[in-house]
């Protein structure tokens, strides 16, 4: 305690709960506070337990006596965090939030743990072979497949057209294989319909 009372400035709050300090708290205190400390200390316990028309006296002597040092105001910590907190559910939120479109489609890409698409660079064959994987999916991985690959323009929208080989279904794990690099492309499929 005496440590913890020499580390701190002397604030308005601690002298108004001076008084609350327990007696033998502050004899313990003023018998490891050093004199310059301790003085200042006691004299602020005194002065709480004084009474009003003797405090008046006593402060205007020692305004007299003393030079004024200005008044600091120190706070805690969890003051100063619940403060800024109530700033901050104060303040309107000035951008209006983004419009998103639900959609009901047939199928569903999940995100990974780290909140990533998972859309995937395979190379096979010594580096010969390159693939674009999407995993994750759910639901009619048929509707997923046509419209991914009319979005990548290897499809028409023709369903009588012939289907093209470069867009697969892997049906025992749910991937999509599509051919050579096409991430960024498939990402912006995925970004567009909120995924």
């Amino acid at each position: 305690m005496a440590s913890f009372m020499q580390s701190l400035p002397v604030c308005s709050a601690s002298r108004k709960q001076s008084t609350a300090v327990p007696f033998y708290l502050h004899k313990a205190s003023q018998s490891r506070v050093s004199p310059g400390t301790r003085s200042s200390f006691s004299s602020l316990c005194s002065s709480a337990r004084l009474t009003p028309s003797q405090l008046t006296s006593r402060h205007s002597s020692q305004i007299i006596s003393q030079p004024q040092v200005a008044a600091q105001q120190c706070r805690t910590f969890l003051v100063q965090l619940k403060r800024q907190s109530q700033t901050l559910k104060e303040t309107p939120v000035s951008q209006p939030p983004p419009n998103l479109q639900l959609t009901n489609l047939p199928y569903f890409i999940r995100r990974t743990a780290s909140n990533q698409l998972p859309v995937y660079l395979v190379t096979k064959a010594g580096g010969t072979k390159q693939q674009t994987k999407l995993q994750k999916t759910e639901g009619d991985l048929d509707a997923l497949r046509n419209d991914l690959a009319q979005y990548l323009g290897l499809e028409s929208g023709d369903p009588r057209a012939p289907k093209s080989p470069d867009v697969t279904i892997n049906r025992l794990n749910g991937h999509i294989i599509v051919k050579g690099w096409r991430k960024p492309e498939i990402l912006k499929f995925l970004q567009e319909r909120n995924f």
